[in-house]
């Protein structure tokens, strides 16, 4: 049950700082190559321009809510001038103007998030991106290795076939298999070139000859989970100010429903009389009180306070789910790292060694060779998967700004 204070004079305030100063993302001098490529993407200059609004909109609800008004008349009754002047003034008797100035600060505020939030997303989308196409390059550096040491080994075949040294059996089995590649081989290049231009669409400036993130890495070797950081983070900071904002806006509906007073003064002559007025007026709220008003205004704050809940119990789980998938790619990237460090070159060297001592034949000796590219694959993998948890969690804690990449 979500329960609010309808006091008319009671403002609800956020308890966060917000400064009219709109905070000038993308342009701290130290900036770096990935994010000033990320300000250059139109959704976060629209991010941009909508916080400068807000804060224009939050400086003009300052301001007072009623303007003075200045009347004057002015009749000719027979051989006599009447005229008078006055002025007069609403009364903002409920203090409306502080409940628009606390709308005004939740908005900037919830602007700031809205950005934060954009940036990190659009910053993790580009570290993917480049993730995937490092990914792509290696597979498709291994399936050029094998093409290569497929095209030798088939040279050597033929001159052992030759001289009667292999069958040509042996020689069909080479060039079978060097057909196979050349399917894995297009259909690697496809993935790479489709890699590279989704990193060219979130990196303008980025090209495969960039030495920018040719290799990055957060350099964290073990990490936590922390339900503070979910509670930073900008989805979750969004979805509270929002709340908070409909709860001053139902403040704000509630004392638009009472009326405020008009007070006026005027002067002037009638004839040979002088004139003295004060004029005193209020609405009177008889067929209409506004009360339907009210309670769809509060009962748009208990939903904002629902969405919150719901925004920050998903995002809790989010982080979960990717802190625990981190582990498990972790754990299992370095066990082959482990595994295999310095055994796949010796392995490699043996095996021709062996192979070409006749002490092995060349069926074996293709299988071996496809098991051996399949491990490296599996690493190739294996580590993609690790860097896109990694990328994942830290985003879903709200913790990718903290690192400088």
């Amino acid at each position: 049950m979500y329960i609010f204070l309808k006091n008319a004079g009671l403002v609800l305030s956020l308890c966060m700082a917000v400064s009219f100063s709109v905070v000038s993302y993308g342009k701290e001098k130290n900036i770096s190559w990935l994010d000033s490529q990320i300000n250059k993407d139109p959704e976060v200059v629209a991010a941009k321009e909508l916080l400068n609004a807000s804060n224009h909109r939050a400086k003009s609800l300052t301001q007072a809510v009623y303007n003075p008004e200045f009347e004057a008349s002015y009749e000719k009754e027979g051989d006599f001038d009447n005229y008078s002047i006055g002025i007069s003034q609403t009364i903002d008797f409920w203090d409306k103007q502080s409940a628009n100035k606390s709308i005004g600060e939740i908005d900037v505020y919830a602007n700031q998030q809205q950005l934060l939030s954009l940036l990190d997303s659009k910053k993790a989308n580009a570290l993917t991106a480049i993730v995937n196409w490092q990914a792509a390059k290696k597979a498709a550096q291994l399936l050029s290795e094998r093409e290569n040491q497929l095209q030798t080994l088939v040279g050597i075949v033929e001159d052992k076939r030759k001289v009667g040294l292999l069958e040509p059996l042996d020689a069909e089995l080479v060039y079978v298999n060097l057909s196979q590649i050349f399917s894995e081989i297009s259909e690697s290049q496809i993935t790479l070139k489709n890699a590279e231009v989704k990193v060219q669409e979130l990196l303008p400036d980025w090209t495969p000859n960039t030495a920018n993130l040719s290799s990055f890495t957060f350099g964290v070797t073990s990490y936590s989970f922390k339900s503070q950081w979910v509670e930073n983070h900008p989805k979750v900071k969004l979805a509270r100010a929002k709340w908070k904002g409909q709860q001053s806006k139902a403040q704000l509906t509630t004392m638009e429903s009472k009326a405020n007073p008009t007070i006026g003064v005027s002067a002037g002559k009638s004839g040979d009389e002088d004139l003295i007025g004060v004029t005193f007026s209020i609405p009177l709220n008889i067929r209409n009180n506004y009360s339907d008003t009210v309670k769809a205004a509060y009962s748009e704050a208990i939903a904002a306070e629902a969405n919150f809940r719901s925004v920050y119990r998903k995002q809790s789980f989010e982080a979960k789910a990717n802190y625990e998938s981190l582990n498990v790619s972790k754990k299992y990237f370095e066990q082959w790292r482990k595994l295999t460090e310095g055994r796949l070159e010796s392995s490699a060297n043996l095996l021709n060694k062996r192979w070409e001592a006749g002490d092995i034949n060349t069926s074996d000796y293709l299988l071996v060779l496809n098991q051996r590219a399949e491990g490296l694959h599996a690493g190739i993998r294996l580590e993609n998967q690790f860097k896109l948890a990694e990328i994942s969690f830290v985003l879903s804690m709200g913790q990718l700004s903290k690192f400088e990449i």
